[in-house]
């Protein structure tokens, strides 16, 4: 039986060990569901902004003899790559942040995927923002996440509890040019609940630190987008001066079986835990249940196919091969030991599905063309 897996490894500067994380997660699950004898070959795709680079490596590890595919890259992409794996008669795992969106929620045969639901998280976020009293909201991005759909998931998560947007900030290109100054501004001439803030990486860090320098939300509310609270980077971050609350997809300390042996097994190797090998050992979930069937057979095992990720329970929805995963409230508080911050889970959300349904109707509804950056979040050169 063929036992050759294909893995597509993006490069970042913001996550330099993203290719590592992504193997260490994918020989985890797969050592997690006893198969020890999987051959992966990997093949570079830079940052995942190049569709045909995609498509050229794709088929050159089919023709080496993969059966299935798995790679960090933007949903557009992969349902692009569906032509090339039906023919192929083999599969495409689609790993990515969720911060774009797919252009219709088609279905594609070949293809299924396995996404951190960044958008989910935001438009969930800004939900209970709403619920909690906060109507009247400012928003803040860095440039860079300005050009996927932080800003959309906002705005009509915001609309949908009905609050109103007083005011866009998007931070300079450059980083040495970063200032809160017109948004301090704002905060005093206009009545505002609270602020909304989508950044990552450095981009996280240069906000955090003006933040504090400043005392900018000493007198508001701060909620944030999934990155926003991504522990790899928070417990390098400075303490914005106040706690944020954010939705993400996973967290260290969730309390179950899977997230258990997740981190154990990784940690006991010196790799890293944190949410792209976490999605490395999703996709061995779905290869494993794949790997030795023939191919029609393999499809129709995964359509419906639920397992006990490290998140929590997630499923493969038979209809849109998309997966269904909770998501979790969390606040972005100071760690007293070192200074900077610290992430602490609350709930799984309570709101997921139906966000999870009014997002699709988001996508489902958009017309006309939506510029975007091209390349994987958060996939950026120096």
């Amino acid at each position: 039986m063929n036992r050759k897996v294909g893995l597509l490894l993006p490069r970042s500067v913001i996550y330099p060990s993203i290719g590592f994380d992504l193997m260490a997660g994918l020989k985890s699950g797969l050592e997690n569901i006893g198969i020890s004898d999987a051959e992966v070959k990997t093949e570079s795709i830079g940052l995942g902004a190049d569709d045909k680079q995609v498509f050229t490596v794709c088929e050159k590890l089919l023709f080496d003899g993969a059966g299935i595919v798995a790679g960090y890259v933007n949903p557009t992409t992969a349902e692009k790559l569906e032509p090339l794996f039906a023919s192929a008669n083999a599969i495409f795992i689609a790993l990515d942040a969720g911060y774009h969106f797919p252009s219709s929620f088609e279905k594609h045969p070949h293809v299924f995927y396995l996404s951190l639901q960044g958008a989910l998280c935001i438009r969930t976020n800004t939900l209970t923002a709403t619920k909690e009293g906060k109507k009247s909201m400012a928003f803040t991005g860095s440039f860079y996440d300005s050009g996927y759909r932080t800003a959309f998931a906002f705005n009509s998560g915001l609309d949908d509890g009905g609050g109103k947007i007083t005011y866009n900030l998007i931070t300079p290109l450059k980083r040495a040019d970063m200032t809160l100054e017109p948004l301090m501004a704002h905060l005093k001439e206009q009545e505002v609940d609270a602020v909304f803030a989508s950044f990552c990486g450095d981009m996280l860090q240069d906000f955090c630190l003006a933040a504090a320098t400043d005392n900018v939300f000493k007198d508001h509310a701060l909620y944030g987008s999934s990155f926003a609270g991504e522990e790899q980077w928070l417990e390098q971050i400075p303490y914005p001066g106040v706690d944020m609350k954010v939705c993400v997809p996973w967290a260290t300390t969730l309390d179950n079986e899977s997230n258990a042996h997740f981190t154990e097994s990784l940690k006991r190797n010196n790799q890293k835990v944190n949410i792209f090998s976490l999605l490395g050992w999703e996709a061995a979930q779905l290869i494993g249940k794949a790997l030795v069937r023939p191919i029609v057979e393999a499809i129709t095992m995964l359509e419906g196919f639920t397992f006990s990720s490290p998140r929590g329970i997630v499923q493969v929805d038979a209809i849109t091969h998309v997966c269904h995963a909770p998501v979790y409230e969390a606040w972005v508080k100071k760690n007293n030991e070192t200074g900077n911050c610290v992430l602490e889970v609350i709930r799984e959300s309570p709101y997921t599905e139906e966000q999870r349904s009014k997002l699709a109707h988001d996508i489902n509804n958009i017309s006309g063309p939506m510029s975007s950056w091209q390349n994987a979040y958060a996939c950026l050169d120096s």
